[in-house]
């Protein structure tokens, strides 16, 4: 029961634009008994389909600066490829 209330205030605290991710990894780590790669995976699921979403609201809103998005997703592309080559 508590989990789906943590998900219901990240949801909240994230339609409000400040980063529900961060809320939802603080409440389940701090009061659930879930580990912390476990909590993360959470997130991961949680960050995902709002990004989508997220992306496509701001496409059909016309709101991406295409210009600077375009650079900014080549690097990024590049960085988690470079990223995922160094083993720590």
């Amino acid at each position: 029961m508590k989990e789906i209330l943590f998900g219901l205030i990240s949801g909240v605290v994230a339609s409000l634009g400040m980063g529900g991710g961060t809320i939802l990894i603080l409440l389940l780590n701090l009061f659930s008994s879930i580990e912390q790669h476990k909590v993360q995976g959470v997130n991961l699921v949680f960050f995902i389909p709002t990004s989508i979403v997220a992306i496509f609201m701001n496409i059909k809103c016309k709101t991406i600066d295409y210009k600077v998005a375009k650079p900014l997703m080549y690097f990024g592309v590049i960085g988690a490829i470079c990223r995922k080559s160094i083993v720590f």
